[in-house]
């Protein structure tokens, strides 16, 4: 009894119990970094199939190509499942082919599209992206053959990363390959398709950030593929001729991506901080496309580039960091456009000025800082001298009549000063005691 006890706390035993325990340490990193090697390794294949520019191949041979690419990722799964009694691997290889079926929905639709319009079908400049030329038959089996994958295979994948959200994954799923699958490539609808698939995956992505489950990497391996489709959406979107709706829409997309959707992936200030600017550029770019497109209308350019402070002031509610300075350029630019418009007698400038002075007064009273609250004042100022030069034009035509009206408020005033002079005397000092308290 002694003997073992003292055997069990001698230094060689111990370093044996712990070289012990690290063998299997080192070996689940060994297994570890394989698969992510293998990983990188199918994709980057891949993806080097495609940039490889197989021109010499007809459209349905690529897309067979493709197809037994995907297939082979399903076999493996197979075998990893039946033979060899392993789920890890099996979950990996059916993530890959749910992956990959986005491609093969995406060349459907171009042998689809390039059946439909014929030679005025828009098509890329890259050859091996040109599906054209296939006959009826082939494309109806190919539809069939991937509808059937799609259910089948993404559900296997899905049931396997996010057994518990697997329906509403497969909706998202379906729907984002269902509108991949149109065959649309016009500048005027492609956007609009756009913009429908990424709200219905942020409302889904809201949905999903509640289950802790969705956090751990086989739950956001599930979350990446609902956005599969609407990646390659926007990628074929740049191939074709762009608008500038759908140049809007995208800067639109990454703006919001960048500015609100990246803190739920991460808490890194860094990240964080260079995604603001990075989605700030992007909003602003947006507009400034929409403006310089449209800068030919009526209204002028004045009231094209207004409402982009009232976009500062929206930007500065999602920044993390200077919000004031944020606020500080858009009131600037209000009170400088303001101005501009009312100088140059644009459409609804005194209007413009009102509403702007209005809207700037209320943000600096919500935000309690004196920047937008004394622009607002200086731009309804503008406004109601506009406004005066009727009253001046009224007095040339009948001063007599101006005079007595005139007279008649001032003594009106004088007696309403009178009777309520210490209210007004206090409402003032606390005025501006609160003025000087912001910032």
């Amino acid at each position: 009894m002694y003997t073992n006890d003292f055997e069990s706390n001698t230094p060689a035993s111990s370093a044996w119990r712990q070289s012990e325990q690290a063998a299997p340490s080192l070996t689940c990193q060994i297994i570890r970094y394989l698969r992510w090697a293998g990983t990188v390794l199918i994709i980057l294949s891949a993806v080097g199939f495609m940039l490889q520019s197989h021109a010499d191949l007809l459209p349905a041979y690529r897309y067979w190509a493709g197809l037994g690419f995907t297939l082979a990722l399903c076999a493996g799964g197979l075998v990893c499942t039946y033979l060899l009694r392993e789920t890890t691997g099996a979950r990996i290889f059916f993530t890959l082919g749910a992956a990959f079926l986005p491609v093969q929905v995406s060349q459907v639709s171009a042998m689809i599209y390039a059946f439909i319009h014929g030679g005025s079908a828009l098509q890329p400049d890259y050859s091996w992206l040109q599906f054209s030329g296939v006959n009826p038959p082939l494309i109806a089996v190919d539809f069939v053959i991937t509808v059937f994958l799609l259910i089948s295979v993404g559900y296997t994948g899905f049931s396997m990363l996010a057994r518990r959200q697997v329906k509403i994954l497969m909706h998202a799923f379906l729907m984002g390959n269902l509108l991949l699958l149109l065959p649309v490539r016009d500048a005027f609808w492609v956007p609009f398709l756009i913009a429908l698939l990424f709200i219905r995956l942020r409302t889904l992505e809201q949905t999903l950030q509640q289950e802790k489950a969705m956090h751990l990497f086989e739950g956001v391996s599930a979350r990446a593929l609902t956005s599969l489709p609407l990646l390659i959406l926007i990628g074929r979107s740049l191939l074709h001729p762009s608008s500038v709706l759908l140049t809007a829409v995208i800067a639109a997309i990454t703006a919001t991506f960048f500015l609100v959707d990246i803190k739920r992936y991460t808490r890194s200030p860094l990240v964080i901080y260079a995604a603001q600017w990075f989605g700030t550029l992007a909003a602003l770019g947006a507009w400034f496309v929409v403006a310089e497109d449209y800068a030919g209308i009526d209204h002028g350019y004045y009231g094209l580039m207004l409402p982009l402070s009232g976009l500062l002031f929206l930007l500065s509610t999602q920044a993390d960091y200077h919000q004031k300075a944020y606020r500080f350029f858009g009131s600037a630019l209000a009170l400088i456009l303001t101005y501009g418009a009312l100088l140059n007698d644009q459409a609804f400038a005194p209007l413009s000025a009102l509403s702007t002075g209005m809207a700037l007064s209320l943000a600096g009273l919500r935000y309690r800082e004196k920047t937008p609250f004394f622009a607002g004042q200086l731009c309804f100022l503008g406004g109601i001298l506009f406004y005066c030069s009727y009253a001046i034009d009224a007095y040339s035509h009948a001063p007599w009549l101006s005079s007595i009206g005139l007279g008649l408020v001032v003594l009106l005033s004088a007696s309403y000063l009178e009777k309520r002079q210490q209210l007004i005397i206090s409402k003032v000092d606390h005025y501006w005691q609160e003025l000087k308290s912001w910032d």
